[in-house]
């Protein structure tokens, strides 16, 4: 199930499973996702899950929607994406796992981590390799 990593202050992140076929994110206390910053709008942008694909949609927002700090209007996401909304910062993650704390800390703030990982789920021998190296 996808889901978003949101970066709430310097030490706390919040993630965010994303079941409902649509996603609004923004500043009024209705929203999915509610964020109280002042530079993000009432309802700022809205999140559509269309089978496999989720696509972010602006709502004509007062600071823009930014994926991988390119302003877009509608854009669709992959895993790993960083997207910032108002300045406020997350991160859209494709698969089912769930992270710690810290994990969803280091994901949020160290710049290409998740293709990092990702690139690395190729075979059983290297995960083998590192339960070795834990022994």
């Amino acid at each position: 199930m996808p889901k978003l990593l949101l970066l709430i202050s310097a030490n706390t992140t919040r993630q965010i499973k994303l079941r409902k076929p649509e996603t609004i994110i923004g500043r009024a206390p209705g929203n999915d996702i509610v964020i109280r910053h002042e530079r993000v709008s009432r309802f700022h942008a809205a999140l559509v899950l269309d089978g496999p694909f989720v696509t972010i949609k602006d709502l004509a927002s007062s600071n823009g929607v930014y994926v991988n700090d390119v302003k877009v209007d509608t854009q669709h996401l992959v895993d790993g994406d960083s997207i910032s909304i108002g300045g406020c910062r997350m991160r859209f993650l494709a698969g089912n796992q769930d992270y710690t704390a810290v994990e969803a800390l280091r994901l949020l703030t160290i710049p290409g981590l998740p293709l990092e990982l990702a690139s690395q789920r190729v075979s059983p021998t290297w995960a083998d390799a590192l339960r070795g190296a834990a022994a």
